[in-house]
């Protein structure tokens, strides 16, 4: 409320659960990011002084995670938890003596580099694998993958031919999304297979793009710079980079920038700006197509539709207005919406 800190929440689908830091009620700043299909969230919270800890929150109760023995200081962060309660996030000092993690059953595994200073781990799946970034001897980010969470197997991703790249999540099926350099040294969200490799999912006509999600279908979000500057969410499927803003329900008044992450179900996680420049997070649910009648697909036929449809009367082929889809928005349609009523 007093606008000088920021602290986590839950949505649990009808309100914000507040997440406390770990030194409440003394201030204070707590991050949520992580989350399981069990409600067992992770982040990092001020824990009393100088220390960041990664924390594990659940049904209201915060427990302080610390940091690992061989950490530099007094820092943990946690990003990512599975199913069978493996966290991985990076602890240490900054740069030098930063290393990502793997928590499992109270013991905590380092992830090493590939040569260089520093390492971080932000995606686990349900099989143990685990994904980030580490440097290389020459200061370069490299995504990783670390199969069944075994450290001794990591290997580099590769990248799209600008030398550095860094991964943030994988699917079940080892699908790995992220953002890699490329020739003309600009960053492009990618894909990486163990049939394919890389590939380079493009942007929305901008520059860069990054990817930070991937659900079990190989639905990908991230955000994409547009022409002419700013960025918009985007949900790439099917080998198609889609805007999220073209996406959602007409006349909101709200453009999606950023789209975080998404559900195997295809709920998405996304932060949306208004008119007036207000940022809020939004949660998009996907639509089977619904009711035609409903021309503005806001789960309501009514007056607003049936205005819609006398609007565009006319030749319209492909347009929502033209219910019945005969190319010709007319009285057929009217009677389309006027039945659907509702």
């Amino acid at each position: 409320p007093n606008g000088m800190t920021q602290h986590g929440f839950l949505w649990d689908g009808t309100e914000l659960v507040h997440i406390v830091p770990l030194n409440a009620p003394k201030g204070g700043y707590a991050w949520a990011y992580g989350l399981n299909a069990s409600g067992q969230v992770v982040g990092y919270s001020s824990a009393g002084g100088l220390a960041i800890h990664a924390f594990l929150w659940e049904d209201g109760v915060m427990t302080d995670l610390g940091i690992p023995g061989w950490a530099t200081a007094d820092f943990s962060r946690a990003e990512d938890i599975n199913d069978a309660g493996w966290i991985v996030g990076h602890a240490g000092g900054v740069p030098e003596n930063l290393r990502g993690f793997i928590l499992r059953d109270g013991t905590w595994t380092q992830v090493p580099t590939f040569g260089g200073l520093e390492s971080r781990a932000y995606g686990i799946n349900e099989g143990g694998d685990v994904v980030g970034w580490a440097r290389n001897p020459e200061g370069r980010l490299r995504a990783f993958g670390i199969p069944k969470g075994d450290p001794r197997k990591m290997l580099d991703l590769g990248d799209l031919g600008g030398g550095a790249s860094q991964a943030f999540d994988v699917n079940d099926a080892r699908w790995v999304v992220g953002q890699s350099k490329t020739p003309g040294d600009f960053q492009h969200a990618f894909l990486w297979t163990l049939e394919d490799g890389m590939i380079d999912l493009g942007t929305l006509g901008g520059d860069n793009s990054w990817a930070w999600a991937i659900n079990k279908e190989g639905a990908v979000v991230g955000k994409s710079e547009i022409p002419g500057g700013g960025t918009h969410g985007f949900l790439w499927i099917d080998g198609v980079m889609h805007d999220l803003s073209e996406l959602i329900v007409p006349d909101l008044g709200v453009t999606i920038i950023n789209a975080r992450d998404i559900s195997d179900g295809g709920l998405i996680a996304a932060v949306g700006e208004d008119d007036d420049g207000r940022k809020r997070p939004f949660l998009l649910t996907p639509m089977d197509g619904g009711e035609p009648a409903d021309v503005n697909g806001d789960g309501v036929v009514d007056v607003v539709d049936l205005l819609a449809v006398i609007a565009a009367w006319g030749p319209c082929p492909s347009c929502p207005e033209d219910v019945d889809d005969s190319g010709v928005v007319d009285v057929t349609d009217v009677l389309a919406v006027i039945a659907a009523w509702s």
